[in-house]
């Protein structure tokens, strides 16, 4: 149980909980939610093929992370694809974990057809 713990503070609180013998369980339910908002993407490519929404980003925040994948889930039917300034191992990992195409630095010619 304790190597679920995440700092320092969290251990100090299982440790008292404990020691009062009180009933309870570390991170043992999961409550849904959603958080409403407006997906601005910052170009939208016309192409043969449909619109292709492209956002660049240099650091991908956390937030912009939840912001995507949240837009990926509720709009499959976008074509929704990132552009790196520059080639980043865990920015790429996460692209392809979430299926979200990617492509660095510039946009391939490939995608101003829609393929």
């Amino acid at each position: 149980m304790k190597s679920k713990l995440k700092n320092k503070f969290e251990l100090r609180i299982y440790a008292q909980l404990t020691k009062s013998r009180a009933r309870f369980t570390y991170e043992g339910t999961r409550i849904p939610y959603v958080l409403s908002g407006h997906y601005i993407p910052d170009f939208v490519i016309t192409t043969p093929n449909g619109m292709v929404y492209i956002e660049t980003k240099g650091y991908l925040r956390p937030e912009h992370k939840r912001k995507m994948v949240a837009v990926k889930r509720q709009h499959p039917e976008i074509d929704l694809r990132i552009l790196f300034y520059a080639p980043n191992k865990s920015y790429i990992k996460w692209a392809e974990k979430n299926g979200i195409r990617y492509a660095i630095s510039e946009i391939p010619k490939e995608w101003l057809n829609g393929f």
